[in-house]
């Protein structure tokens, strides 16, 4: 529970939800102006500076004899009349009729005949293929009968494998289909065909001098930079043969991959970015190094330690404490605790200058009572 040391100044502003101390006896030790609500008499008190004013004498309720209609049978309430102050004050009855329930005289009015239906077999056991196509039903929503037919290949979808035919009611094998594939593919002239990679440097495998064995589509990528005939080449260029059997630079076309070499991270570029040491870090000069969860936990330890102050007040005497915090501003969060139960306690705070604060209490704590901590934002 909070503890507040000096008075509340809510400026004209409401009090919202706020429930007065539920005690079950007066406080021994009233101050004037004290005031609570009894449990016991469930009434509210407040002290005079001599005597404990019944708040609750304020308003008593009138009393009333009681309107109790007796309901036997089919007796109900009909009406209740009131006076101006809200209060019952007569009520009449009245007998539940058969109208009321809803009955209307008629014979069988409440009852209900399901028609008679004759026959209860609309045919033999459908078999095979056959399978009900139409239900009729007649005015009263009874099914008279059904319509059948006959199941067709068209309603199964089934297809069968057959690699020697072409039609619209078999398939191939798989083999058949990667068969014809390769057939085709082997008689595409000129497609793409990925060969791997290709090191510039060294020239393996042998594309620019007099190779064999190269055709049309042929296609590498760079893994190792160097000289193509006459052309410097990088890692992820491409190329790719023009002709079978290519002899010289024309012969090829190479596909630049338009992606600059990764190179060290700055404010501008992205790159490569290395993890900077404990030191580094705790100077936060360089732009071009990471911080690692460690070397930042490191940090902010040394920065919390140097930015906070503590300090236990109380004497018996003193009401007010000025505390040097040393933390050069103002930009503080001051917090007051009670030494003994840990709860939080409330003063009036005054920041005189950016190295002190000041605690001002309506009555003097004793010794170190209170633990007052200060934190700079």
């Amino acid at each position: 529970m909070a503890l507040h040391l000096s008075d509340i100044d809510l400026d004209n502003n409401n009090l919202l939800r706020a429930i007065l101390d539920p005690l079950a006896v007066h406080p021994s030790t009233p101050v004037e102006g004290r005031i609570y609500y009894n449990s016991t008499d469930k009434t509210v008190y407040a002290w005079t500076g001599t005597v404990w004013l019944d708040l609750g004498d304020i308003y008593n309720h009138p009393s009333y004899t009681a309107l109790r209609p007796t309901l036997t049978g089919a007796n109900v309430l009909a009406t209740f009349e009131t006076d101006t102050k809200g209060h019952v004050t007569a009520g009449t009855t009245r007998l539940l009729t058969l109208a009321n329930l809803g009955y209307t005289g008629a014979t069988d009015a409440n009852k209900y005949l399901h028609p008679t239906f004759s026959g209860n077999d609309l045919g033999a056991a459908l078999a095979g293929a056959t399978v009900i196509s139409d239900v009729n039903v007649n005015s009263e929503g009874h099914v008279t009968s059904f319509v059948t037919r006959e199941l067709t290949a068209a309603d199964v979808g089934a297809a069968v494998i057959n690699d020697s035919v072409t039609n619209l009611v078999n398939t191939w094998s798989s083999t058949q289909i990667q068969s014809k594939l390769d057939a085709i593919s082997s008689t595409i002239a000129g497609a793409l065909v990925y060969k791997g990679g290709y090191n510039a440097g060294t020239n393996t495998p042998n594309l620019d001098a007099t190779p064999t064995g190269i055709n049309q589509g042929f296609t590498y990528t760079v893994t190792a930079a160097g000289d193509f005939y006459t052309e410097n080449v990088q890692v992820g260029d491409m190329v790719i043969s023009e002709t079978d059997n290519p002899t010289t630079l024309s012969d090829w076309t190479v596909v630049n991959k338009n992606i600059p070499d990764i190179v060290d991270a700055t404010t501008v570029d992205k790159g490569i970015i290395r993890l900077g040491t404990q030191i580094e870090v705790d100077a936060g000069s360089l732009t071009n190094v990471s911080v690692s969860p460690a070397t930042l936990v490191s940090y902010i330890n040394s920065r919390e330690s140097s930015a906070g102050y503590s300090a236990d007040i109380g004497d018996g005497t003193a009401t007010t404490f000025d505390l040097a915090h040393g933390l050069n501003t103002k930009l503080v969060l001051v917090e007051i605790f009670d030494n003994s139960t840990g709860a939080t306690v409330y003063a009036d705070v005054l920041r005189n200058t950016v190295s002190n604060v000041r605690i001002v209490v309506k009555t003097a704590p004793s010794a170190a009572k209170y633990k007052v901590l200060i934190r700079k934002i």
